[in-house]
């Protein structure tokens, strides 16, 4: 019932397209999908000579399969400057972040880096067009 999918005692052809506020509360807390973001903040952060926005738009790339606009890819970079500056003043919970799913990565990162950068990848599984096909 979170995402408005029918019973299973029903056959359909096409679901109906359906954004519940569950839905968002299920996918931003959820850990599977904590996992994943964290899978694709340490594949974003691996690109060692990229640069923020380089890495923003490689992580858009990977979840939606489609490159990002402009504005698309300010706010990313946002989004990640505004929780680095958070994590880098909590190191427990940037821990936590980065590395409560899939244990502690075996590269040497910066966890305030790989946190903030699951915080974007968390927020990119969550969106519509990533959850929903149109």
């Amino acid at each position: 019932t979170t995402f408005d999918a029918p019973s299973r005692e029903f056959c359909v052809l096409k679901r109906s397209r359906s954004n519940t506020p569950l839905q968002a509360l299920n996918t931003l807390n959820d850990p599977a999908f904590i996992e994943c973001a964290q899978a694709i903040a340490r594949q974003v952060t691996a690109k060692a000579d990229a640069d923020v926005k380089a890495r923003a738009a490689h992580a858009f790339r990977l979840v939606l399969a489609r490159a990002p606009q402009p504005r698309e890819v300010e706010r990313l970079v946002a989004l990640f400057q505004s929780e680095l500056k958070n994590y880098e003043a909590d190191g427990k919970a940037a821990e936590k972040m980065a590395t409560s799913e899939l244990g502690k990565p075996k590269e040497p990162y910066n966890l305030a880096e790989l946190a903030a950068w699951t915080v974007v990848a968390n927020v990119l599984l969550n969106l519509d067009e990533a959850i929903t096909k149109g």
